[in-house]
């Protein structure tokens, strides 16, 4: 199971654990059941846009065999859902398959996701706002606080799904281990909840969630620079002290090259074309109140 979790007191913190997928030939054969009920538009929209291109499951009504028994949970809203459904197919799905492809999407696309309206709290003032498990299931919560803009988008939703994909990509094909060296000694595992992103940066890592672990490191690298314009990121850089700045560099050009070399992506025109999507998403040139196609 994969968690982001979101501290109370930090403001920063997330977390996020590990995925798989498989290599095996694509199926055009839908491993959902094509003669379920459609019960109403939604479900339709749905169907049309996830399942038959992407054989992708999309829940947004409550299902307790789905949810988290150790949390008091709430239903996602249907009106958000139908919102969410078409941000994260148009900012993220369509925003990969428009660069590398609706095959490579169709291929290691998690295949369930999962609304849940309200967060999972924990007693230890930590907040759940997003969960993966196994690269086949992605949950979002905090369904009923969506709102249109692009920093909460990306905190609450978008850093949660490249952060995921990543980990997908790199269970298929390895990244060089060169990249776990860059700031080795400088893990903290469990306890990079002590740290502040400002403190994160200056030791070379993107985020303090970043420094639990090298896997998790080079997954926050990609969903954050994949998430943030060029403006915010050079900031971060600029920030970051010479260490910080030069170690952020070195894993940023792993990533790049990882990126083009196993999966033939340019990382910065995928940015580039994921943030003029989410540019269409909150500057409302998007409908995603629609159930029309």
């Amino acid at each position: 199971m994969k968690t982001k979790i979101f501290s109370l007191m930090l403001l920063s913190a997330m977390a996020f654990g590990l995925a798989s997928c498989s290599e095996d030939e694509l199926d055009n054969k839908s491993i959902f059941s094509e003669t379920g009920e459609l019960n109403n538009d939604f479900d339709k929209w749905i169907y049309s846009n996830y399942t038959i291109p992407y054989n992708i499951r999309l829940i947004y009504q409550m299902d307790d065999i789905e949810s988290d028994y150790q949390y008091t949970l709430a239903p996602a809203d249907v009106k958000n859902s139908i919102k969410l459904a078409h941000i994260v197919k148009y900012a993220w799905i369509d925003a990969y398959s428009e660069v590398a492809g609706t095959k490579f999407m169709k291929t290691y696309v998690p295949k369930i996701l999962h609304f849940i309206g309200s967060s999972g709290y924990n007693n230890t003032g930590t907040e759940i706002l997003g969960t993966a498990e196994g690269g086949i299931k992605v949950t979002l919560y905090k369904v009923n606080n969506l709102k249109v803009d692009r920093a909460i988008l990306n905190e609450y939703y978008f850093m949660t799904m490249h952060h995921e994909f990543s980990h997908i990509l790199h269970q298929t094909k390895n990244y060089t281990t060169d990249y776990d060296l860059i700031s080795e000694g400088d893990y903290v595992s469990g306890d990079w909840y002590l740290y502040t992103d400002q403190q994160a940066n200056m030791k070379g890592f993107c985020t303090a969630y970043a420094m639990s672990e090298p896997r998790e490191d080079i997954a926050e690298m990609t969903g954050l620079y994949l998430t943030t314009d060029k403006a915010k990121w050079d900031g971060m850089i600029a920030n970051a002290g010479t260490e910080g700045a030069s170690k952020l560099q070195q894993k940023l050009n792993i990533v790049r090259d990882y990126m083009q070399e196993a999966w033939d992506i340019d990382i910065d025109e995928l940015r580039d074309v994921v943030q003029r999507r989410m540019e269409d998403i909150v500057s409302g040139k998007v409908d995603i109140d629609s159930l029309d196609k």
